[in-house]
C-alpha cells in the first residue's frame, strides 16, 4: 500500500466516522473536522491512532499525538493530522 495524504486521511475519516456513529454525533466528517474541538475524547482518538497504525501496518511512537500541534497549542483537523503522521513515519520520531 502507497502512504500518501489521501490513503491517512481516507483511514482516519473512517475510523472516525464509525466512533460518529456510535456516540450519535451529528457532525460532518471529512478532512477539515477537527475531532478534539467536538467533543471526541483523547482516549478515544488514542484508540482511532491505533487503528489507524494496525490498518496502515505503520507505527505510531508512543509519545505522538496525532491530533495536536503542540507548536501551535491547537487541535489538529484530520487533514492536519494525516500530514503529522506521514511526518512522523517518515522522520521516524
Amino acid at each position: 500500500m502507497i502512504l500518501d495524504i489521501k490513503t491517512v486521511e481516507r483511514e482516519l475519516v473512517s475510523s472516525i466516522d464509525e466512533i460518529k456513529k456510535k456516540f450519535k454525533l451529528d457532525h460532518t466528517i471529512n478532512g477539515d473536522f477537527i475531532p478534539g474541538a467536538c467533543g471526541i475524547q483523547s482516549q478515544i482518538l488514542l484508540t482511532v491512532m491505533g487503528r489507524i497504525a494496525t490498518r496502515l501496518d505503520i507505527h505510531i511512537p508512543d509519545n505522538c499525538y496525532i491530533f495536536h500541534d503542540r507548536n501551535n497549542r491547537q487541535q489538529l483537523s484530520i487533514r492536519g493530522a494525516a500530514k503529522k503522521l506521514l511526518t512522523v513515519v517518515k522522520n521516524g520520531k
